[in-house]
């Protein structure tokens, strides 16, 4: 399912959001770590390494 974003920049940084029903899909949430993997010219992969342990 293609989906097109546009990234903008914050401080010195350019964020891309990811649409909530994606993020809920890929149990993807605030603070999970995400490894952006060049795969081209243009293209990456976006991988979840590591999840933000649970507020006590």
């Amino acid at each position: 399912m293609p989906l097109t974003r546009k990234a903008r920049t914050v401080g010195s940084s350019l964020v891309i959001t990811i649409p909530s029903q994606i993020a809920k899909a890929h149990d993807i949430e605030d603070g999970d770590e995400l490894e952006i993997i060049p795969a081209g010219i243009g293209e990456f992969l976006i991988k979840k390494v590591k999840k933000r342990p649970k507020k006590k």
